[in-house]
């Protein structure tokens, strides 16, 4: 079975917030185009979620840009309004192809680009990279929403930082402790596997939470204060509560810990 063709959702995320800004739109325009929760949104704005290709085109054409303004870095899609141009400039050639496409034109170029990309010797190597994003609002136990909008800043990736890790925070607060402390600046990986009582980073409502999760036999979300004298600061979230919890990734950590113990 072919999967969807994976683009940098750090690079999408920055041009639809740089997009939305320039035609003075709100986020809540596009969750009524595509159809998507508020949640759903915040995370493509974010650079945690990647939209499907159909999406990916709807909001190309609602901003009246081809896909590359929405899939390259601005300096290799500058002047995306004047496609032809700037890809004469050095913009993605695959891009150009694809926007010169009919609809089944399209259709087979992903096919065989995902024929390709299962093939090992056609794979690219990832480049390590020098930088990483530190947002700068603290996250812990429900404060603010520093993966929402550009309070953050880019600084040079630490020696010891995991290699696989995709951006930074600071974690404010106790309620992780003694295993994540007040200060300490922790580092995440996107779309990383969650096991049970793995800590991850959580979206809830306008909340950024750094918790431990696990889900109980009755579907009961539960996200989870390592620290057993913050136990008031654990959060659960029944099945059918109809609030939205998004994983923006897993805090990699030295060695896993273990399942909360409040007695």
């Amino acid at each position: 079975m072919y999967s969807e063709p994976i683009y940098d959702k750090q690079i999408f995320a920055d041009n639809l917030r740089r997009l939305l800004k320039e035609r003075h739109e709100r986020q809540m325009d596009l969750v009524r185009l595509l159809d998507v929760s508020r949640s759903t949104l915040s995370a493509y704005c974010a650079g945690a979620q990647m939209p499907r290709m159909d999406k990916l085109e709807l909001i190309a054409r609602h901003f009246g840009v081809p896909l590359s303004a929405l899939l390259e870095a601005p300096d290799a899609a500058a002047g995306a309004a004047d496609a032809p141009r700037a890809r004469e400039d050095g913009g993605s050639p695959i891009l150009a192809v694809y926007d010169a496409l009919n609809d089944a034109g399209q259709t087979e170029l992903l096919r065989y680009g995902r024929f390709l990309g299962e093939q090992s010797g056609y794979r690219a190597a990832a480049p390590k990279p020098l930088q990483i994003r530190h947002f700068l609002v603290p996250a812990a136990a429900g404060t603010a929403a520093p993966i929402e909008g550009e309070d953050f800043e880019w600084i040079p990736r630490p020696a010891d930082a995991p290699p696989k890790a995709d951006f930074c925070l600071t974690i404010a607060g106790d309620s992780m402790e003694p295993y994540i402390r007040d200060g300490q600046l922790v580092y995440v990986r996107r779309d990383a596997e969650l096991r049970e009582f793995d800590v991850g980073v959580f979206f809830v409502d306008g909340d950024v939470l750094c918790k431990q999760w696990c889900l109980d036999y009755a579907g009961t979300l539960h996200l989870l204060s390592a620290n057993p004298l913050r136990q008031s600061a654990n959060r659960c979230f029944p099945r059918d509560s109809g609030q939205h919890v998004v994983c923006f990734g897993k805090v990699l950590l030295p060695a896993p810990i273990p399942k909360p113990n409040y007695t």
